[in-house]
Formats: C-alpha cells, structure tokens, sequence
C-alpha cells in the first residue's frame, strides 16, 4: 500500500513566499531548458549561468540572484525561493530532487505538466473572452446609437411626423435624455475602460492574466461547472507531479489546494485533515466531493498498489475530457445565442428608427 505521510500541512504544505518581484518568470520555459541542459551533460552552475546570459532584460534578474545562491552555497529550492518568483510546484520539485537526485527528471515533468495546464486554460480563457468581447463591442455600438445617431433622427422626425408609433417615440426620448449627459456618460466609459485595461496590465505584467481572468468567470452561473473542473485537473495533475517526484501524497496535494476554487479548497482541508487521521484518502475526497464515483474507485485501487499518481493523472484527463467536449458544447450553443441577441437589439433600434420615414413616406402619399 503507498505510504502517505499524515505530517503537519504548514501554510497548506509551502513555506510563505516572498513578495513577487516586478519580473515575471515562464516557469514551464525554466524548467524546460533547465532540464534539457542537465539531461545534456552540463552542471547545475553551467546551466545557469547559460540561462541567465540568455535572459533578457528585467526576466534574467531572477535567474542571476538563484546562481549567486547558488554560489554561495544554498540549496536550489532555497535559491528559488528567496526570489519570490517560482510557484511552489516547481520549488517543491526542486525540494524532492534534492532528495532523490533527479532533477532533470523532475523539471521535465513539471514542463510536461505545465505545458498541458497552459493549453486547457488557454481554451477556457477563449471561451470567456470571445463572448465577452461579442458582449462589448454590442454595448458600444447601441451607446453609439442612443447617444448620437437617435437623437439626430430626432430633429427630423418631431416636425414631420405628429403621430409616432409609441415605442419609436419612447426610444426617441431615451435617446434625447441620453444626448443631454453624453459628457459624463463618455468620461465615465472611457474611466472603465482605462480601470480595466490598467487591472489586465497588471496581471499580464505579473503572469496571472490567464488566472485572473478565470477568477473573474466563475462569477458567470453557466461557467462555474467548467472552472471547477479545470481546478480539479490542475489539483490532480500537479499532484501527480508532485508524488512521482517524491512528496508525500498529502503534502503534495496541499500544495496544490491554490490552484481550485474557493470553496473547493475547504473541501480540500477538510479531505486532507481526515486522511491524517487515518481515513483512506480516496474516502476522504470522495466524501468531500472532490471525486465521483468512477475516480473514488480507481484511486482506491491505486492505494492499494502504491500507483496513487498514475491514478490521478487519469483522473485528470477524465476532467480535461469532460471540460473540453463541455467547452466545444458550449461554443456551438452560445454563439448563435448571441448572435440572434445582438442583431435583436441592434436591429431593434434601426427599425424604430425607421418606422416614422416610412410613417411620413406613406403620408405624403
């Protein structure tokens, strides 16, 4: 049966990192060279120092304060983390390597992995933002409408028709009103625009773009669903990860617990408390909600043949499988959704519009 330690899950199983500097590190690039190096013969020291020379700008300062630790005589896992750069996946495969002495081995994992999560999130980060730009643009174009357009109609329309259809006459006034205060409706817009694009700088200055923006989706009722599931495919992934390179199951996952929702990582904690306690830990999460039925049975099984990460990689292709038919389900369901929503309201808007001309055409006859 694989062993898993029931030690103290400190700081949900990472020491706190250090402020982040402005300099943003690709891990999954990292460790990628990293390991290709190290696999190719070069040292520890010679891989970094080639790495750092390569770095350019503000991305290289990191590197070159991890090779004068280095040279100094800190440990790598140190050296990362004194930087306040590295997520605690990659510091605690550097931790495990210490230990087991395969950290080329352990890089290429980490990269495999990463590589894997950046292309789930990136089709997730599509499927929020094509919406939301569809969803922009149409706010734009009907504020456009209503403040400019409507109004000049107006002018036309109040001498020559008397008897205006009651909703063309009832957007005429919300256009007139709407004319009156365009300042502030104008200031304000261009104010959210620059607040928002400001936030999104900072995030994409600081590498969380991709991650903020998820945050933002479960916001959305019909989004949660995949983002939860997204969650639990990077918490079983990076778990996986961390086991093979030797972190205790229980740590391991507590390592990852930032990497799902909120109230999925109580869940977590709680799973994780009880497993310590003695609780198998398929039982555990399977009781928590964290695993259906299918997934509670192979990693029972997986318990028992001491193959608990083998388990939870396929635990995590069954959650990439279901997120990306939910998300090409939902590409397909939507779009013309709100297509038919956007030309209901644009084209709502021109037909009033038009309806006194064709009033006052059909009079003049």
């Amino acid at each position: 049966m694989i062993k898993i330690e029931s030690a103290p899950i400190e700081a949900r199983g990472a020491p706190a990192p250090t402020a982040r500097p402005a300099a943003h590190v690709d891990e999954e690039q990292f460790a990628h060279d990293l390991s290709l190096m190290l696999r190719s013969g070069l040292s520890l020291i010679e891989a970094l120092k080639t790495m750092s020379e390569q770095g350019a700008g503000s991305a290289a300062v990191p590197l070159r304060a991890v090779l004068q630790s280095l040279q100094h005589g800190e440990t790598l896992s140190r050296a990362l983390q004194a930087t306040g750069a590295f997520g605690v996946p990659l510091l605690a495969c550097a931790k495990a390597s210490e230990l087991t002495g395969d950290l080329g081995d352990s890089l290429q994992r980490f990269a495999a992995n990463a590589a894997r999560i950046r292309v789930l999130r990136s089709r997730l980060v599509s499927a929020c933002v094509y919406p939301a730009l569809l969803v922009g643009v149409t706010f734009l174009v009907v504020l456009f409408l209503l403040v400019y357009v409507v109004p000049r109609f107006a002018l036309v329309l109040d001498n020559a028709v008397q008897d205006i259809a009651p909703m063309s006459r009832l957007l005429i006034h919300l256009g007139k009103a709407m004319h009156e205060v365009q300042l502030p409706i104008w200031l304000g817009l261009a104010a959210a625009i620059g607040a928002a694009s400001w936030v999104m700088w900072r995030q994409a200055r600081a590498g969380q773009l991709g991650s903020w923006v998820l945050q933002q989706t479960v916001r959305l009722p019909w989004m949660r669903p995949y983002v939860r599931s997204f969650g639990l495919s990077q918490l079983s992934r990076s778990g996986a990860m961390l086991i093979r390179s030797g972190v205790p199951a229980l740590k391991a996952l507590a390592m990852c617990r930032e990497l799902i929702s909120t109230g999925d990582r109580r869940k977590l904690d709680g799973a994780l408390a009880a497993a310590s306690t003695g609780t198998p830990l398929a039982q555990s999460l399977h009781e928590a909600g964290l695993l259906d039925t299918l997934a509670w049975r192979v990693l029972r099984v997986a318990e028992e043949t001491g193959q608990l990460h083998a388990a939870l990689d396929r635990v995590a292709d069954v959650h990439d499988s279901l997120l990306e038919r939910g998300l090409e389900r939902l590409g397909r369901l939507i779009e013309p959704i709100l297509m038919l929503a956007i030309g209901t309201v644009v084209g709502g808007i021109v037909v009033l519009m038009y309806v006194p001309i064709f009033q006052m055409a059909s009079s003049i006859r």
